[in-house]
């Protein structure tokens, strides 16, 4: 934001949640996940092991379900941004971004890597 200043661009910043999109389908991330493990070398594969690839799968459907499939707050947000008169520097969007996200980002490294 602040290197554009100069140039008289004001930057807003949306941090959305988790929403159900076509991005974060667990068929299609499982799927495109599966393709770059078979990718890795034998030597990685066994360093992580295959749990690995079932708990990232387990926990894609989790999210997922978790996920609003209302998409509003975003594009709510991306409207009050382009067409407000003194936008936000930043915007958090869905209840997740706003009550779990944001607090943590300005909790110490250990703490949200903990978390």
């Amino acid at each position: 934001r602040r290197e554009m200043r100069p140039f008289g661009v004001r930057v807003s910043i949306i941090e959305p949640g988790g929403f159900r999109t076509a991005m974060t389908d667990p068929a299609t991330l499982v799927k495109g996940f599966e393709r770059l493990w078979e990718g890795l070398p034998a030597e990685t594969r066994a360093a992580y092991g295959r749990r690995y690839l079932e708990t990232y799968a387990k926990s894609s459907v989790l999210l997922y379900r978790l996920s609003s499939p209302r998409l509003s707050p975003v594009t709510g947000a991306a409207q009050h941004a382009l067409l407000a008169r003194s936008p936000r520097g930043r915007y958090a969007a869905g209840w997740d971004a706003r009550f779990l996200f944001l607090p943590l980002s300005y909790c110490p490294a250990w703490l949200s890597d903990a978390v």
